[in-house]
């Protein structure tokens, strides 16, 4: 019961690695505000967790989320975690991006991750602590071909979290994890596009890693719930890698 009468603040909550998170400080005891796109996936998600709210937001745009930061402060009381979790996979040779698209890809990336850090923090220290959690990727640390956009979005996620730490402290810790290949719904359709089907795609991509296999929102989620938590209580500014070794083969 680590997070028992905690509330935790997640974009990109309805799906993938923001839910398993979700779900995991729900059964620890705490409750959750699932934050997507969509409002009747984020309320259909919250339903099924229990103990959670379903809002919707665009996180490039950052009247939409402190609207619904404004809105878990109102409905859950304050807010204790966070996880700055949505965003999107595209990728392709640099000469077919153009400024608007490459644009996007920081503004929901990068844009997005400091929109949620900058309003969840006043929430936090007014509660006199508080632990944000960001999503970075391997694309972070490593090169890939046609990834130049999203791994820039990344590498700045990565960055962001570096220097906001002196801000967050000293009542607020803030960490990032680095993914690897993981089995969610962003993912997905790019398995089923090398693959043909989700079994031969999982084969082709786990390939690539030490552990021959992808890894899973839940144990992403497993990573993501240590640095929320007080296990965590002396680490800030940090980003670990969670990739079956990928990136040290």
């Amino acid at each position: 019961m680590r997070f028992e009468n905690k509330v935790i603040f997640v974009t990109g909550g309805a799906s993938g690695i923001g839910r398993a998170t979700a779900e995991r400080v729900v059964d620890e005891g705490g409750r959750a505000a699932l934050v997507d796109l969509d409002l009747d996936r984020a309320r259909a998600a919250a339903a099924q967790i229990g103990n959670a709210i379903g809002l919707a937001a665009n996180v490039a745009d950052e009247g939409q989320v402190k609207a619904a930061v404004d809105a878990t402060v109102a409905e859950l009381g304050g807010i204790d975690l966070a996880l700055a979790g949505a965003g999107h996979a595209e990728f392709g040779p640099t000469a077919e991006w153009d400024s608007e698209r490459f644009m996007r890809m920081l503004s929901v990336h990068v844009g997005g991750t400091f929109y949620t850090c900058k309003h969840v923090l006043p929430a936090m220290k007014s509660r006199g602590s508080g632990s944000i959690v960001t999503i970075a990727s391997t694309a972070a640390v490593m090169a890939n071909n046609n990834n130049v956009p999203y791994g820039a979005a990344k590498a700045g996620i990565s960055g962001l979290t570096r220097q906001l730490m002196f801000e967050a402290l000293p009542e607020v810790r803030i960490n990032c994890i680095a993914p690897g290949r993981t089995i969610t719904g962003m993912t997905t359709p790019l398995m089923l596009a090398r693959g043909g089907d989700m079994e031969k795609g999982e084969e082709i991509f786990g390939a690539a890693i030490p552990m021959k296999r992808m890894g899973t929102a839940d144990e992403l989620a497993a990573a993501i719930c240590f640095f929320l938590s007080d296990d965590a209580s002396f680490i800030t500014g940090q980003t670990l890698v969670v990739d079956g070794g990928e990136t040290i083969s």
